[in-house]
């Protein structure tokens, strides 16, 4: 096969990539693990453009300077994904309800906080492709959500400890949710 055939044919595949990268990152889905999504085709589109201008450049000095700097992008992504993976915080599960094959679930984020976030997200599914939106984001010093249920198929409520009741609409297969709630301040709605 001639050598502009495989650069084409490599090029034309990191471009796809690329697209499902930028996809991955607008996230229409709202997938839970669409972060992993993206690091991970990022990763394969520089190595498809790598190996596009190592098969572009003849042999000799050229080659391995496109080779070089190809690890160097390689391995500084693969640095910015490690970092960000250390400082992003594992949210823990406080409660969760069920209602069909979607679940409203208060998790405490903030793992670097002094006091815990609450916040209640919504998650349909499983596995890699499981899609996960916020419902209700609480601030420091605000205790955990006293109640939290579905109303309807397409609407889910938060009650606070104060006495504060959100309700928000579920786009059903996206899992869009519209208002998401965000108080100001714990003591007040």
């Amino acid at each position: 096969m001639p050598r502009f055939r495989r650069t084409v044919i490599l090029a034309v595949l990191a471009l796809i990539v690329g697209g499902l990268a930028a996809l991955a990152v607008a996230d229409p889905f709202h997938l839970r693990h669409a972060r992993w999504f993206t690091a991970g085709l990022v990763l394969l589109a520089l190595l498809l453009l790598t190996s596009a201008f190592a098969v572009a450049v003849r042999r000799g000095l050229a080659r391995v300077l496109v080779l070089a700097v190809g690890a160097i992008a390689v391995l500084g992504w693969a640095t910015v994904v490690w970092t960000a993976s250390q400082v992003a915080g594992i949210d823990q599960t406080v409660s969760e309800v069920a209602d069909g094959g979607r679940r409203l679930v208060v998790v405490e984020g903030a793992p670097y906080a002094i006091d815990p976030i609450y916040a209640v997200v919504i998650r349909a599914g499983s596995g890699p492709f499981e899609q996960e939106s916020i419902v209700y984001q609480g601030v420091e010093e605000a205790p955990a959500p006293a109640d939290v249920r579905f109303v309807d198929s397409d609407t889910v409520e938060v009650r606070t400890a104060g006495g504060c009741m959100y309700r928000s609409e579920v786009e059903g297969v996206t899992l869009a949710v519209d208002p998401v709630h965000r108080p100001l301040r714990a003591d007040g709605c």
